[in-house]
Order: C-alpha cells, then sequence, then structure tokens
C-alpha cells in the first residue's frame, strides 16, 4: 500500500476512534479514563493520517511505534487492573476485531518494504 492508502485508511479509523472518545464523553460519568484512551488513540491516529499525506515516514514510522506499544500498554494494564469500560485498545483491539494491533505492524512493514529502511 503507499501513503494515500494508509492516509485513507487511518483517517477513517481516526474518525470512527474519535467519534468513539466523544459518545464515551457523553454518555459517560465517573472515571473517564476509557475515554481519554480512546481520544488519545483518536489524536495518535490523526497524526499517522497527517504523516502518510505528507509522505513524513519518520513521523509515521513513531505513530504506528506508539499505537504498538499503547495497544500493549493499555492491554496489559487491563490485566492487572480493569477499566470500567472498554477503550479503542482494551483487550489489544479485540472490539476493533484487533486491527489496533495488526494495522501498525502492517504499516511498519510496508514502510520497510517500500522504502528499504531498516
Amino acid at each position: 500500500m503507499n501513503d494515500r492508502h494508509w492516509s485513507m485508511l487511518y483517517g477513517f479509523w481516526a474518525l470512527a476512534v474519535c467519534s468513539r472518545a466523544l459518545w464515551q464523553y457523553a454518555s459517560r460519568s465517573g472515571n473517564l479514563l476509557p475515554s481519554h484512551i480512546s481520544l488519545c488513540a483518536g489524536i495518535i491516529y490523526l497524526i499517522i493520517t497527517w504523516a502518510a499525506l505528507r509522505h513524513q515516514h519518520t513521523v509515521l514510522r513513531g505513530g504506528l511505534g506508539c499505537e504498538i506499544i499503547g495497544v500493549i500498554a493499555v492491554s496489559g494494564y487491563e490485566m492487572l487492573a480493569p477499566l470500567p469500560y472498554a477503550t479503542a485498545w482494551s483487550h489489544f483491539g479485540a472490539g476493533y476485531l484487533y486491527i489496533p494491533l495488526i494495522l501498525p505492524l502492517a504499516g511498519l512493514w510496508s514502510l520497510r518494504a517500500n522504502t528499504g529502511a531498516t
């Protein structure tokens, strides 16, 4: 896939996850940590979208790396202290068919294959 495809895919993904966060803010009260996590995920997706549109591969790699780290960190945290409701990154992205875990790995592989970077 080229940068345009990644930007379209992550643009859609950013819209979905930011919408989730806004819905959670509107419909939940009390502990809003899961809503904050979903909003952070959406912001990372917006950065990835921008980086792909601008062909900023260093920023793109960083965003994809942040996504992987975020998914693993949130899922690991939930094993120790369950959150009151799900986030975009809960259970390794199970609510989104594990796409939050698989997509950044595919993106990094694609960047490596297309740019020859290490």
